[in-house]
């Protein structure tokens, strides 16, 4: 039997799949990432412990494999926008900040309203955002010079991987994209940005495809992988390219769609594409596919807040009953109508990445009254994660272009949100049998990168659908009715954001003293 392993190191967790010929799962492993937020805005992870846990997870697939097994590629899928600054040595400086990152908003907010920051997007395709390691290598230049001194390298997750493994310093394009100094139409860092820095391109790793295979795995690497023999590993891609390549979500008439505790809405196309507002993000896929779309923060972990804050005596009760609370609180909304009688919610509870590219966004009931109860609320929260993400999708793509979306994420387990989610974006939704599709993305490029398939579009083919979800076409207009003034309210709270972060700082100030 023939297998091929996608390895995907997440934010949360790090997984390793192992997927036959036929594209279905045959083993799998997971090993979890602990954030470290030891100051406000902080969200770092231990890299050496990441990298533990790909070799964990891997070893553990490769046990729960038959003796007959052949493994055929390793390939690997990222997060995006991780940064691990070393030494002379190669050795960590720091930790491994992450994209969920926020403490270098004031850099990100003045370069984001600048024209370099304009120009910096036109030619990287990465929105201005505190995520990008661009804003971030920004910030401790200005905070820690005297760290940014001693650094040799600046590399992702993905690099210090391959580092440990090969003892070679490499990027793939689609992982170099998400930097914000990638030029994603020469495929090369960028020399303006990295003069903005003040960093050389002897300081970053070599970029090569995604479909770049690595050889020769030391013997001692061999037996902490749990390997026999010297396996191929493929460089890969990052997490939300290789979703859509896992989902079937090829081409412009098909997006891809993630809803977990954050969630992103994705397209492939042939040439970059550009936002004119900077709300969308185009990443590389390969020198001939790009990803066209927008990752927002606020998913369905806003309704987990919502659970705890809102609904709470629900919650508990249906824990004390051995039931699922998800159930009960689904089910106590499900009368609401569209609409939530009337009531909105901008659901910017973690500041926002797409559409808004805004730090210090924050969330808002409008239109609320008195005969407006928890229920209307929990409505208008699941339909305002809904909205931003359609306001995303309406940025990325025009009406008559698409015909389906493909999703994937928790929030597939709840019948009632995802026929929601179909009824606000207005297409049908599509979900793929087999649901760890950045790890399967990830084999497709391993399967191209040794001829078991000569173009990626052939990896629709290969995915097997589940289940679709259908418009209720009623419903769908009242949500057309609603979504303009979904849109022109958040565009008018979004004035006071900057103002109200102040104040939150003068207080807090405040009582401190």
């Amino acid at each position: 039997m023939k297998i091929s392993i996608g390895v995907d190191i997440g934010t949360t967790q790090t997984k390793a799949v192992a997927f036959n010929e036929q594209a279905e799962v045959i083993a799998s492993a997971y090993f979890l990432n602990p954030m470290i937020q030891e100051a406000p805005g902080m969200a770092e992870q231990d890299p050496e412990l990441i990298f533990h846990g790909v070799c964990t997870v891997i070893k553990e697939v490769v046990k729960q494999l038959p003796k007959s097994t052949t493994i055929e590629v390793i390939a690997f899928s990222t997060a995006m926008h991780s940064l691990i600054l070393l030494d002379d040595n190669k050795h960590p400086l720091t930790r491994m900040i992450t994209w969920a990152d926020n403490r270098a908003k004031t850099q990100a907010e003045k370069l984001k309203n600048s024209q370099l920051g304009f120009h910096f997007y036109q030619q990287t395709g990465t929105p201005i955002h505190p995520m990008t390691p661009l804003v971030k290598i920004h910030w401790l230049n200005e905070t820690q010079p005297e760290l940014t001194k001693q650094v040799a390298y600046y590399v992702s997750i993905k690099e210090y991987i391959f580092f440990r493994l090969f003892g070679q310093l490499v990027c793939d394009y689609s992982t170099a994209s998400g930097t914000g100094y990638f030029d994603i139409h020469q495929f090369k860092w960028a020399e303006e940005a990295l003069n903005y820095l003040s960093i050389t391109q002897e300081q970053l790793p070599e970029v090569m495809p995604s479909t770049t295979i690595l050889n020769g795995l030391s013997k001692e690497k061999q037996e902490i992988l749990g390997s026999e023999n010297d396996i191929s590993f493929v460089l890969g891609g990052a997490d939300g390219p290789l979703s859509n390549l896992g989902l079937g979500a090829f081409g412009e008439k098909i997006a891809a769609l993630t809803v977990g505790t954050s969630g992103a809405l994705r397209f492939i196309t042939d040439k970059p594409q550009l936002h004119p507002e900077m709300e969308t993000f185009c990443y590389v896929l390969d020198r001939t596919h790009w990803v066209v779309g927008g990752a927002t923060s606020n998913g369905a972990g806003i309704f987990d807040w919502a659970s705890q804050t809102l609904m709470q005596e629900v919650t508990q009760a249906a824990i004390d009953q051995g039931e699922n609370p998800y159930d009960a609180l689904f089910s106590a909304i499900t009368f609401v109508p569209p609409g939530a009688n009337g009531l909105l919610f901008q659901p910017y509870l973690l500041g926002e990445r797409a559409p808004l590219w805004e730090a210090e966004a924050s969330g808002s009931f409008l239109g609320l009254q008195r005969d407006h109860t928890e229920k209307e609320m929990m409505r208008a929260i699941l339909e305002g994660i809904c909205f931003n993400l359609k306001r995303i999708l309406t940025g990325v793509c025009s009406e008559d272009q698409l015909t389906e979306i493909r999703a994937t994420g928790g929030f597939s387990q709840s019948p009632v949100f995802r026929q929601l989610m179909a009824d606000v974006l207005g297409y049908p939704l599509i979900f793929p049998a087999v649901s760890e599709a950045s790890a399967l993305g990830a084999v497709f490029l391993g399967w191209q990168s040794i001829g078991k398939i000569t173009d990626l579009s052939e990896a629709i083919e290969k995915v097997q659908l589940a289940s679709q979800v259908p418009v209720q076409q009623t419903v769908k207009e009242t949500y057309q009715k609603i979504f303009p003034i979904f849109v022109e309210t958040q565009k008018q709270v979004a004035a006071t954001y900057q103002p109200l972060a102040h104040l939150r700082q003068t207080l807090s100030t405040m009582d401190e003293k």
